[in-house]
């Protein structure tokens, strides 16, 4: 078992931890700030999360006042806009996810986006991430059940780095790390079905699966054992969409391509994706047969123009055949009922 360095996490509800930390700078996601904010203390700022390109973030920090600590409250982009500001005016923060659907409360590193490319920079690590699970099972269930992405890309993260180590490429392979990658896809799989009816377990263990991803990243320094490909493709479709996907869904789509093109694991992806209830079906997710052959199709000149990690897409020929196949493999996924 590993040793990992855990981000400090309180089971608390969001009421009694805003009443408590002073003035505060609020980046949040409506919804569900606006149903929220009648019952919370005021923030000193109000911040919209809902741009990520890095220009207007930097806009964000000449507007900071003298507020004595950065909140995120909502889904991803509110976690990395106020992971930004903190770290940017070097204030403490704290992280309240109102969904589990991404890991980005529960990682140091500060996404944002740089000429429409998902780029990571500077670290942070919170004071607290407050899991309040009445709040967070509230959401809308394909908010939480999203979930799996973040989780499920373990199956083809570990594919393509054991990869890249045959083909003597980036970091070595570490048994401890894939040994939790295979640990969290045992698990995602037990859980599957009450992550599908957002049970208070579900959240939790969401919780606890995101924490020990982002112990590991940190500890290691990579993210090799659960992002590769999948994430890769993910990261091109928005970037020639230019358009923001809730994330687990984007990405649990996307293991089951790379699975299909990695050669491997697809079934067990479906199978997860199927009993949890994520949406995961391109028509679900508004994603054209158009948009995801140009995403693919573009996917090894955009690996190499981003200098992403080495993966399967190094090493296959990306044809009009394989996009079809693709494109055959992911609209066979069942259809959401919500």
């Amino acid at each position: 078992m590993m040793d990992l360095p855990l981000f400090p996490v309180i089971e608390a509800t969001h009421t009694d931890v805003l009443d408590g930390i002073g003035s505060y700078t609020a980046c949040v996601n409506d919804p569900p700030w606006s149903a929220m904010a009648a019952g919370v203390r005021p923030p000193q700022r109000l911040v919209s999360a809902w741009n990520m390109d890095v220009t207007h973030l930097e806009s964000l920090i000449a507007a900071e006042g003298d507020s004595d600590v950065v909140v995120g409250i909502g889904g991803g982009s509110a976690m990395d806009t106020a992971k930004f500001i903190a770290w940017k005016t070097n204030k403490p923060l704290l992280q309240i996810p109102t969904i589990v659907s991404v890991d980005a409360g529960f990682t140091r590193d500060v996404g944002v986006r740089v000429d429409g490319n998902v780029t990571y920079i500077g670290k942070i690590v919170p004071q607290n991430v407050v899991l309040d699970v009445d709040l967070i099972r509230s959401a809308p269930p394909y908010l939480n059940r999203a979930g799996v992405g973040d989780i499920l890309s373990c199956m083809t993260g570990l594919y393509d780095w054991r990869l890249a180590c045959k083909h003597g490429e980036g970091v070595p392979w570490d048994e401890e790390l894939a040994a939790l990658g295979e640990e969290l896809l045992g698990e995602l799989e037990s859980y599957a079905t009450e992550v599908g009816e957002v049970s208070a377990d579900a959240v939790r263990w969401l919780a606890w699966a995101y924490r020990r991803i982002g112990a590991a990243c940190m500890q290691a320094q990579h993210s090799r054992f659960e992002e590769g490909s999948e994430h890769f493709l993910g990261y091109s479709y928005e970037y020639h969409t230019g358009t923001h996907q809730i994330h687990g869904e984007l990405i649990a789509m996307c293991v089951v391509a790379a699975a299909e093109l990695q050669g491997e694991g697809q079934h067990r992806a479906v199978n997860i994706i199927g009993r949890s209830k994520a949406r995961a079906h391109p028509e679900d997710l508004g994603i054209s047969r158009q948009e995801f052959a140009q995403a693919l199709l573009d996917l090894p000149d955009y690996v190499r123009r981003q200098e992403l990690d080495f993966s399967v897409v190094d090493v296959t020929q990306i044809d009009t055949a394989v996009v079809e196949r693709l494109w055959q493999a992911v609209t066979e996924l069942e259809r959401s009922e919500d």
